[in-house]
């Protein structure tokens, strides 16, 4: 019997992309999954499929980026599913432009959502679990921008170097409780984001190819790999594994610098 079965875990932005693969992969090993995401037409789709899968799933409308709807999330899965045990911070959006076009509306849009989210719902999952005396894991998946990144993404890379920063703070002051809390930075991921990003670029197929290329296996992840070090770090497995930051990216972030010579 998987060691998640009728754990809850509550996963943000579960409607699509790495959050519904995480969803996903932890409801098929016995979890009880709570999809704490934003758009109805999403939550309800996955929470579908979930169940015609023959898992648990539950669908919460949430914004994580508003107080009262982060704490009717957490009392919602306190009374209708039980204390958290899990908690994966994935909500997340991107905005990148030139530093000198980007707007104070931007930087609003993705702090609150990539910072201000995972400071919310960290803040009253913790809560919950120190009420209930739960030894729980809070992963929250960052970004490999953290580390390196590009022009124009300013204010993405201070979003989740914050989240990096932050998870680090948060295992000091939570390892107290037994609670551990990790973040996991993906780099480039095969989902319906970056697949509609590449669309729009001239040549697609031949970006690919390059973007293919920078990674050390020569291939970009997927959610399901991203959900694979979900599940690890929310397991017993990892039991002394906390404040640690993992990527998760194929190598790309290992590179020095690319060249065509050498």
């Amino acid at each position: 019997m998987s060691e998640f079965k009728n754990k809850v875990i509550i996963v943000t932005g579960a409607g699509s992309g790495i959050g519904k693969g995480i969803a996903r992969l932890m409801a098929e090993q016995g979890a009880k999954v709570v999809i704490a995401t934003k758009v109805d037409a999403e939550g309800h789709q996955v929470e579908q499929d979930l169940i015609a899968a023959g898992h648990w799933g539950k669908y919460i409308q949430t914004d994580v980026s508003d107080e009262q709807s982060v704490q009717r999330l957490l009392d919602m899965t306190d009374t209708e599913v039980g204390s958290v045990d899990v908690l994966v911070n994935n909500a997340g959006i991107t905005i990148f432009k030139p530093l000198i076009e980007s707007t104070l509306d931007d930087w609003n849009k993705v702090i609150d959502t990539d910072l201000k989210g995972v400071f919310l719902c960290s803040k009253y999952t913790a809560k919950n679990m120190i009420t209930h005396k739960t030894k729980g894991s809070i992963i929250n998946i960052s970004s490999n921008h953290a580390y390196r990144t590009l022009p124009d993404t300013e204010i993405y890379a201070a979003a989740k170097g914050g989240v990096n920063a932050m998870t680090r703070s948060m295992a000091i002051s939570l390892g107290q409780y037994g609670i551990r809390v990790n973040s996991i930075c993906p780099g480039f991921t095969d989902t319906h984001h970056y697949q509609s990003w590449l669309a729009t670029k001239e040549n697609p197929e031949a970006l690919e190819q390059e973007i293919h290329a920078l990674h050390a296996l020569g291939d970009i992840s997927t959610p399901i790999d991203i959900a694979h070090m979900v599940s690890f770090l929310a397991s017993e497995k990892s039991r002394n594994i906390t404040g640690s930051d993992f990527l998760v990216d194929g190598g790309l972030t290992s590179r020095l610098y690319y060249s065509q010579k050498f």
